[in-house]
């Protein structure tokens, strides 16, 4: 099993940001875990879906034993992922801190990922699990944002789970581990 994390917006060097490094870590210590991609991704500053989407598909080459863990606009990228026929079906998805929305931020808007609807039972096919964290006191993508896919997304294959005191995630939690493990 291949574990692929796609960081946020400006999240470059990926090992010294966030807790990145911390999850590849972690999730390296899992028999099941064959590898985990923590990588440097192109257009660092911008995250373009027209850069990202052949990255991930054509570089990193996804699978049906790939999770991949979205943050932020990675989140975003994890989304559209779900969407594209593209892809094979994943073994998992996490979001974390996720937007539908691009909050009125030009640097989202450009990125590609908010130009057009959602494709949501589509997404709801495109992982055995898909697992959504976000803080409820998140300063910089409001709560209501994860909600709104949350009720979008619901059914067999989606949770929903909803923390305080973590507000973007920027530090380690143990409960991404869990989440991890269920998928493996």
């Amino acid at each position: 099993m291949r574990v692929v994390i796609i960081p946020g917006m400006g999240c470059s060097p990926v090992a010294r940001t966030n807790w990145y490094k911390w999850f590849a870590t972690e999730a390296s210590t899992r028999s099941r875990v064959t590898e985990c991609i923590l990588r440097d991704f192109p257009d660092p500053n911008r995250c373009r879906e027209n850069i990202w989407i052949p990255f991930l598909r054509d570089e990193i080459k996804l699978d049906e034993d790939t999770i991949v863990v979205g943050h932020s606009s990675g989140a975003a990228c994890a989304m559209r992922l779900l969407e594209d026929p593209s892809i094979p079906k994943l073994r998992g998805v996490i979001l974390v801190a996720a937007a539908y929305t691009d909050l009125g931020d030009e640097g989202e808007r450009l990125s590609g990922y908010f130009n057009r609807p959602w494709k949501w039972d589509q997404m709801k096919d495109g992982a055995d699990k898909i697992s959504c964290f976000h803080g409820f006191d998140d300063h910089l993508i409001p709560v209501q944002e994860a909600r709104h896919i949350s009720e979008q997304m619901k059914g067999r294959n989606y949770e929903y789970i909803e923390m305080k005191g973590m507000s973007h995630f920027f530090e380690p939690w143990d409960e991404i581990l869990e989440v991890l493990d269920g998928m493996l």
